[in-house]
């Protein structure tokens, strides 16, 4: 290939990589799932990000001059106990939220050993456990539940890799170069973007769920508004199947001992749902042979907490409401 031809080559190459380029541009512009740089506030934003990741980079961001304590760990049913409502039970303590959505027992254990290894306190933890948390230990690498870089044994480059691939499907970007260009939110984004203002605590990571602004002003007519997203449930509900095997076992078993070494007071919840599915009993044998047994409250199941539909903003959430009750009745006990 004589020069002439390379030149015109390497043109054509250029050309072709141009809207790559640009679109490459846009995204370390953007940044979209905020994570080529720190923010020193993650709020208002119209994508949905990965509350994970953006729990523990407030911690990063604060916990040497607010010197944290105390941890509420969980799936997003954490919502229903925003820190202000714990603290009456923990006096003298500093807590943060670290939970993520569609938390697993994985990345619970690898947040419980960080902490322990960073020898900061662990004066008090609230763990909010369930089926679909306990059944998950291994790690999940999608971009809105890959793991902090400080938490996860994936490297940074790895972990950017995941977001990119993110931001390039057809799914996300469209429907983001929509919104960007038109600043409107349509119907087909839901799951990608939101039209909420999420207000986020940066210190604590609290979360104040937006139907609770809906229902202060709907009242009754709220859960007739949301019929369908209670399900009539079935007179005989079996309980779910067993999830706590041997990898189960060994994650519990050192998560208690971590515990243990820093004299934690911990309690742990099984989350209430509207679906009246109780863990099975096999799952909460081995807890408590695992943990103490006045440090295990089961919420699960039919009981007078999911009888009422009040205390749910839809069948997979409940509120501060149920969460302030259970808060009760756990440290009374």
């Amino acid at each position: 290939m004589n020069k002439k031809n390379l030149s015109l080559f390497i043109k054509k190459i250029l050309i072709f990589l141009i809207p790559f380029l640009i679109i490459i541009a846009g995204y370390l512009i953007s940044d979209p799932f905020k994570v080529t740089r720190i923010y020193k506030e993650y709020k208002n934003n119209p994508v949905l990000l990965n509350q994970g990741y953006i729990c523990w980079q407030s911690y990063l961001n604060h916990k040497d001059n607010l010197k944290y304590d105390s941890y509420i760990l969980g799936n997003s049913c954490t919502v229903a106990f925003p820190t202000n409502i714990w603290k009456p039970y923990i006096k003298d303590a500093v807590p943060i939220r670290l939970f993520g959505d569609g938390e697993s027992l994985y990345a619970i254990y690898k947040k419980v050993k960080r902490l322990d290894q960073s020898g900061v306190p662990i004066k008090n933890v609230l763990l909010l456990l369930d089926n679909s948390t306990l059944k998950n230990v291994d790690p999940n690498n999608s971009h809105t539940r890959i793991l902090h870089p400080d938490i996860s044994p994936i490297g940074v480059f790895e972990f950017q890799k995941e977001f990119i691939i993110a931001f390039f499907n057809l799914k996300f970007l469209l429907p983001y170069a929509d919104y960007c260009l038109f600043h409107t939110y349509r119907k087909y984004m839901k799951g990608i973007l939101t039209n909420k203002d999420l207000y986020r605590n940066q210190i604590t990571n609290d979360f104040r769920n937006p139907r609770e602004d809906e229902i202060e002003i709907k009242k009754e007519q709220y859960w007739l508004d949301h019929k369908k997203e209670f399900p009539k449930r079935d007179r005989v509900i079996a309980p779910y199947s067993q999830s706590i095997f041997n990898k189960q076992k060994n994650i519990l078993t050192e998560i208690s001992e971590i515990f243990k070494k820093n004299q934690t007071n911990y309690h742990i919840v099984i989350n209430p749902e509207w679906s009246q599915k109780e863990l099975n009993n096999k799952d909460l044998s081995e807890l408590k042979k695992i943990f103490e047994l006045n440090r295990i409250h089961n919420f699960s199941g039919k009981n007078i907490y999911t009888e009422n539909q009040k205390n749910f903003y839809e069948m997979g959430h409940y509120r501060p409401l149920l969460g302030k009750i259970i808060l009760q009745r756990i440290y009374k006990q």
